[in-house]
């Protein structure tokens, strides 16, 4: 007998495999995108691709609709509140990562700090008040 240890969450999908509606709708929004790489992920399907020298993530339905979207940002483009908070209750900490996401009509901040081996992952919304907190 063999046993698996799980199911793949994503398949990886060559271009020709991703039904036109998607590819056309991604065409349409992000003309210079370049290394794209789609996934099917359920009855999702996501592209990673480069943009500005930014990594972008965007998540379609199977009608093409955009349901999420991901881009990397830098620390200085973080709305001046959130940047206010992370200098005054995070103090010590470093920026590592940021992404803005953009999911049902709402704009979200995911921040990665870091303090020696401490670690967190902060979602904070446009105003800065944080909406999820873990320690890594």
């Amino acid at each position: 007998m063999v046993f698996t240890t799980g199911f793949a969450k994503a398949q990886e999908l060559n271009s020709a495999d991703v039904p036109g509606n998607l590819n056309d709708a991604f065409k349409k929004e992000y003309p210079k995108a370049t290394n794209a790489e789609w996934k099917k992920e359920l009855d999702h399907y996501k592209v990673e691709f480069d943009l500005d020298r930014r990594d972008h993530e965007v998540w379609y339905n199977a009608s093409g609709n955009m349901l999420k979207k991901e881009q990397e940002i830098t620390e200085v483009e973080l709305p001046q509140v959130v940047r206010s908070i992370i200098k005054s209750k995070y103090a010590g900490y470093r920026v590592d990562d940021v992404e803005m996401v953009w999911k049902n009509k709402v704009k979200t901040y995911e921040v990665e700090l870091e303090k020696g081996q401490d670690e967190k992952h902060i979602i904070f919304d446009e105003k800065g008040k944080v909406l999820n907190e873990r320690n890594h």
